[in-house]
């Protein structure tokens, strides 16, 4: 109850501050939002629920929103911005909870963020992952804190590099209580010319301490953060942290090219996901995510589609035949046994998912082929999402009969102006199995 009351306290202040004057470096943007939701099924369609940053339970039929954001320019050099926003939604456990909550600085060199914030945006939000096969946006923001080149640092006039370390705190219900995360990437970016870029990142997150009901206390001093880092062999600690490394390691290798003619971006990227040494070594080679995204110079053409998106998912592989490290079970876990969750949901790739325990992937080898279309004209937008999935189960588990589903998602949304937005939901999801599913839903958001 306490916790409520701070939520509805903060955004009355932001609220009420709109109508005072301030200096022109501070800038405060708020939104309302209010949907409901029908469905066919006790569930509602897949892309209505997933990538949506934990606001909806699958049972959900009624959603609010409100967010506020203060930017304050101190100069051209320096910022600061607090943001804050919160869900009301029903058929959860916790109807009322925050969704972004955090404090960040920027300045030229490096941004560094305080709580919880969703990643950006990536591709109009017509992509799978949202740019990051391991933090998609399936689940609430994690707490935590982050420290990133705000800008890539130049090392020469065709070179940069990107960096960024974090500590995150997994607070939320689960088999290890109290889990950390470590974070960091590391990229090279190099601009050949104005029309050609290439970028190569390593991404490395790391599941470590925390208390588990089966093995107490997990290693959590000073010098088991330095194995962490290194991705070390435990000297003590569970019998599998002794044979692979300290805690639970997840990583992506992210390749890109990007071309940039006058017509717009043509961006192509492969995210190869790696969980150990056979994945790190490229055993797993033709698993990960192949993709093409086109952004249309909207500037100097007037086109009907502004974001073109088309991705293939494979995870069928996982080193199988790599020996004792074969087998990757992705987001598994024997130690941190809710794997790569948050409350329950998937942290990333949202076509994985768990069973009904909360413990165990059930599904993690799978293949599908997905296109995105975002288009626009005057006060209308559209966007249309469909996957087809083949899912196997698990190396472990696998499914009887392979699982044939197809995910089909439409929106269309109208401006007001000044009145606000009026947004349409429309899902479908066929396939062997189960029952189709039909859902729709309807929202009103208004920006200040």
């Amino acid at each position: 109850m306490i916790q409520k009351k701070y939520f509805f306290l903060f955004f009355i202040l932001v609220i009420s501050s709109q109508s005072i004057i301030f200096s022109q470096k501070l800038e405060i943007n708020s939104s309302v939002s209010a949907s409901g939701y029908v469905s066919s099924e006790e569930v509602i369609p897949f892309w209505m629920l997933s990538n949506q940053n934990g606001s909806l339970a699958a049972k959900s039929n009624g959603l609010f929103e409100a967010e506020s954001k203060l930017n304050y320019d101190f100069n051209d050099k320096h910022s600061i911005e607090v943001g804050g926003s919160f869900f009301l939604r029903n058929e959860i456990e916790d109807e009322f909870q925050r969704n972004e909550l955090y404090v960040q600085y920027s300045n030229k060199i490096f941004q560094a963020t305080i709580g919880s914030k969703n990643a950006d945006v990536f591709a109009k939000g017509l992509s799978t992952v949202n740019s990051n096969f391991l933090m998609s946006g399936n689940s609430r923001a994690i707490p935590g804190i982050t420290i990133e080149a705000n800008t890539p640092t130049k090392i020469s006039e065709s070179f940069s590099i990107d960096w960024g370390i974090g500590h995150f705190e997994l607070n939320d219900d689960r088999y290890v209580k109290d889990a950390k995360i470590h974070y960091k990437l590391l990229g090279l970016i190099w601009n050949t010319n104005l029309k050609n870029s290439f970028k190569g990142e390593i991404i490395h997150y790391a599941q470590w301490g925390g208390t588990s009901p089966e093995d107490g206390d997990l290693a959590s001093s000073g010098s088991d953060f330095f194995d962490i880092f290194l991705a070390k062999r435990a000297k003590d600690g569970t019998s599998s942290e002794q044979q692979n490394a300290l805690g639970n390691h997840l990583g992506i290798y992210n390749v890109e090219y990007t071309y940039s003619p006058s017509s717009g971006n043509f961006i192509f990227y492969h995210q190869h996901p790696f969980e150990d040494g056979s994945g790190t070594r490229l055993a797993n080679f033709y698993d990960g995510i192949w993709g093409f995204y086109f952004e249309p110079n909207t500037e100097n053409y007037s086109t009907f589609i502004n974001g073109l998106l088309l991705e293939y998912v494979d995870t069928r592989d996982q080193s199988s035949n790599s020996g004792f490290s074969g087998r990757d079970s992705y987001f598994n876990s024997g130690v941190y046994r809710s794997g790569w969750s948050y409350e329950n949901n998937i942290i990333g790739l949202p076509f994985i998912f768990q069973d009904e325990t909360g413990l165990v992937i059930a599904n993690n080898r799978l293949r599908a082929l997905h296109i995105g279309v975002s288009a626009s004209h005057k006060n209308w937008s559209f966007k249309t999402k469909i996957s087809l999935i083949e899912n196997l189960g698990s190396y472990g588990v696998p499914f009887p009969k392979k699982q044939k589903v197809v995910y089909n998602y439409f929106q269309t949304e109208y401006n007001l102006d000044k009145l606000g937005r009026i947004t349409v939901h429309l899902g479908i999801d066929m396939g062997e199995g189960f029952s189709d599913n039909y859902g729709a839903g309807l929202q009103y958001s208004y920006s200040f």
